[in-house]
């Protein structure tokens, strides 16, 4: 019996090769869309998740609460926090110190580029990284001993030989050998923290005595990730009941200082959190040996967007399904007749649905590997066909398909066979009413292309606005080089580029923007962190931003260096009452040791976008920098002149052991959207994937309507109706659906793309056009595919029309 239902199954597959072709793509398009999207949603919520002592590892995180109930979450924590709390409190077990960067490590006469990571002795006790050689609990107990991964080790010797050799790594601008006592597996692509080479922690402290004791002790100071590990059965809670305690005992002096002399009003509160849980709970921040987090929502985005890309394929089957089966009245009746029971009928459709759906799982999974580079370069992942044949995976899809099937199945099968053999054998029989279930299903499907097309159009109109939108400042054709850090070689660059032929500008800026807080404006104490940068005197003058009042810096006034400032409009309408005198009043900030220095405003800054025009221009204070610390080097060159390779000669004798990038500013500005510039595209893909599903569930609509009418049509014909009017009957209930689709996806479409907008603070106005646009579009596009089949069935002689009983 199952082989016969198999047969017939075929036939019929082979008889219908339009509908069985449209109903495979429709099917694939849509899983080919679930399974790279559970890919991605997989690869998120497996970070971390290998760490055998995960459940109870966490890492210290702290929170700063201003009086107005401002807060401000970081997970960065200073050099004392993780050993004293391990001394108060019984239920930790252990502690480890992270925080690492890029370094250079020598080989030969050149440098590369290395994620080095200081950690305490303890790493291996806490994290489960595997340690290919050495011993866990040695491998890291001496000053100059280092563990590289196997991979570092093939690049950096062409062997993983490598205990007892020695590497240079290049620490504030001083190589320093380091002996390999360890080898480590390459840490995890769904790792929060990864490396290449492990050095103790004990290296990043301070080398004079004064100096480390005073780093050992400040409970005020953050520059590291402390990761805590408790006992087994320790209660979470209780270890954070005690932290307020702890902080008192070790802080509290300190703190009391800073409160009274300098009128610190923040409190300050630690936590632990869960460390499988911070890729996708980046509350808290990441950075210091770190990779960049992820965000849950997306996630959720993901798989509600996957969840509605199957609901439009399913709906299609479900829709081309039986559309084609009403061409198989006689079939039924037969088989009736004969004595077929109707849960055999049952099985016959439910059988069928399941061979076209599995025959639209394999080209699914070919997709899937074709497009996966490309939707890996899309998500920024490394993502891997791997996860397919994991067993969860596998039941996973088996049971998909099941379900699909059944959809797919399940309605035709159970509205077809309830009819009886004298209808079905003579074609007297209709679906209930007027198909309201189906045409319910196209008007959702309809409903939700609109509004992922209202979204698409939203993205890509803000993003016209944000590449409008002046800046403020010259990006365009300049390029930033930066410098290796603590080596002094930023100004032997700028010396020799500027010597350039070709190279019109150059000035220097600090890595980047930083904030501190404990400004003074006006004898009170600003709550809030304040953004400051160095610069050099040219930096301004480059980037052809405007002095609006005051002047900007000069290299050769003495005293600029040491207290003149210059501040932004943003900064003045912020901090100063409106027509109050700026230039020459003086602002107050706590620099090192805590003390109170006085600075003087000697120019505002014409405001300007720097960052990302999902926040308001922050106030911002310049500082006149030391040359040989500012790492960010910017040039511009004269028209038609090419100078790169001048530029990276320079770069190679101020630099000789580092290798030499670059990126136009013009580049960074916009990478400030990246994630953004992504979900730009997942949605505009998705978009464009779900209108054509939806256009496929529209032709099997459109073909089941117009095989109910085919007599109506034939009698209108004979009865003088045009070609016109036929096509406009058909067309026209079609144009209902479309339209109550739009008025549904509207609303739908204004209230999520208003909740993304807000994350701009400066962004677009949504206008009717938008909406109008993305419904008119639709509309089009369906008129053709219903247009199309509408004319068709009109042109179809009538005489055939009135033999169809």
């Amino acid at each position: 019996m199952f082989s016969n239902y198999l047969k017939i199954a075929w036939r019929n597959l082979v008889k219908n090769p339009v509908f069985s072709l449209i109903n495979i793509v429709g099917l694939t398009l849509g899983l080919t869309v679930v399974m790279l999207i559970l890919l991605f949603v997989r690869d998120e919520v497996s970070y971390d998740q290998f760490h055998e002592k995960g459940d109870r590892l966490y890492r210290l995180v702290s929170t700063y609460k201003a009086p107005d109930g401002k807060e401000f979450h970081s997970s960065i924590t200073g050099t004392p926090h993780g050993p004293g709390f391990q001394r108060e409190i019984p239920a930790i077990e252990s502690i480890c110190r992270v925080k690492g960067w890029d370094m250079l490590v020598k080989k030969g006469s050149e440098g590369i580029k290395e994620k080095v990571v200081y950690v305490d002795s303890t790493f291996f006790h806490c994290f489960s990284f595997s340690l290919l050689k050495g011993n866990p609990e040695k491998v890291l107990s001496g000053l100059s001993s280092a563990v590289i991964t196997n991979e570092m080790a093939m690049r950096q010797f062409g062997t993983t030989d490598v205990l007892g050799k020695t590497l240079e790594i290049d620490l504030d601008g001083k190589f320093e050998t380091f002996y390999i006592s360890g080898l480590a597996a390459a840490s995890p692509m769904n790792s929060s923290l990864r490396f290449d080479v492990l050095i103790p922690f004990a290296k990043s402290l301070p080398t004079s005595a004064e100096e480390r004791a005073k780093s050992e002790t400040d409970w005020m100071s953050s520059h590291l990730n402390t990761f805590v590990l408790l006992h087994e059965k320790a209660s979470p809670a209780q270890v954070r009941a005690q932290f307020p305690r702890v902080f008192q005992k070790y802080a509290g002096e300190q703190l009391a200082k800073l409160r009274k002399d300098y009128g610190m009003k923040e409190s300050v509160a630690y936590d632990i959190q869960p460390y499988p849980e911070i890729h996708l709970n980046n509350r808290y921040g990441m950075g210091n040996g770190l990779s960049d987090g992820s965000n849950v929502t997306y996630s959720y985005i993901l798989l509600g967007i996957a969840g509605l890309i199957l609901f439009i394929a399913s709906v299609n089957f479900v829709n081309l399904t039986l559309a084609r089966s009403l061409r198989r009245g006689k079939e039924i009746g037969i088989r009736k007749v004969t004595g077929s029971t109707r849960g055999q009928l049952i099985s016959q459709f439910l059988g069928e649905s399941f061979l076209l759906t599995l025959l639209a799982f394999f080209p699914a999974f070919g997709l899937v590997e074709l497009l996966l580079p490309y939707f890996s370069e899309l998500s920024n992942k490394t993502l891997k066909t791997s996860f397919l044949a994991n067993p969860e995976t596998i039941l996973g899809f088996a049971g998909l398909l099941l379900l699909v099937s059944f959809l797919a199945g399940a309605y035709p099968a159970m509205v077809l066979s309830r009819f009886k053999p004298v209808d079905t054998l003579y074609g007297r029989f209709r679906l209930g009413g007027k198909n309201l279930l189906g045409k319910t299903l196209v008007c959702v499907q309809f409903s939700i292309a609109i509004f992922l097309l209202i979204g698409t159009f939203v993205l890509h109109s803000q993003f016209r606005y944000i590449a409008a939108t002046p800046a403020g400042y010259r990006s365009e054709g300049i390029l930033r080089v930066s410098m290796p850090w603590g080596r002094g070689n930023a100004t032997a660059f700028r010396d020799k580029v500027v010597r350039i032929p070709g190279v019109e500008k150059v000035s220097q800026r600090s890595g980047g923007w930083k904030s501190a807080s404990g400004f003074h404006v006006n004898h009170k104490r600003i709550d809030e962190s304040i953004y400051f940068e160095d610069i050099d005197a040219n930096h301004l003058p480059l980037l052809e931003v405007p002095i609006v009042a005051g002047r900007n810096f000069d290299a050769g006034v003495p005293s600029d260096s040491l207290n003149k400032i210059l501040v932004n409009e943003s900064f003045v309408k912020a901090y100063f009452k409106p027509g109050q005198p700026v230039v020459g009043q003086s602002i107050e900030r706590l620099r090192d040791g805590n003390i109170l220095v006085s600075q003087e405003i000697i120019g505002v800054v014409k405001d300007y976008h720097l960052g990302s025009l999902r926040e308001k221009i922050r106030p911002m204070v310049w500082y006149l920098g030391n040359p040989a610390k500012m790492t960010g080097v910017y040039l511009q060159a004269k028209p038609g002149y090419t100078v790169l390779p001048a530029i990276e000669r320079a770069f190679h004798q101020a630099a000789p052991y580092s290798t030499f990038s670059y990126t136009f500013l013009e580049d960074d500005r916009m990478s400030a959207y990246g994630d953004d510039t992504r979900w730009r595209k997942i949605i505009t893909y998705v978009s464009a994937i779900s209108i054509l599903i939806s256009l496929l569930g529209l032709f099997g609509l459109t073909s089941l309507s117009l095989e109910q009418r085919t007599k109506e049509i034939g009698i209108r014909k004979v009865l003088g109706a045009g070609v016109g009017q036929i096509a406009r009957l058909v067309t026209v209930d079609f144009l209902r659906l479309i339209l109550i689709a739009g008025v549904l996806a509207m609303p739908l479409g204004y209230y999520a793309s208003q909740q993304w907008l807000e994350g701009f603070a400066y962004r677009i106005s949504l206008g009717w056009g938008i909406f109008a646009g993305a419904g008119l579009l639709v509309l089009a596009i369906a008129i053709l595919t219903i247009g199309s089949q509408a004319i068709k069935a009109a042109l179809v002689n009538p005489v055939k029309s009135l033999k169809a009983e």
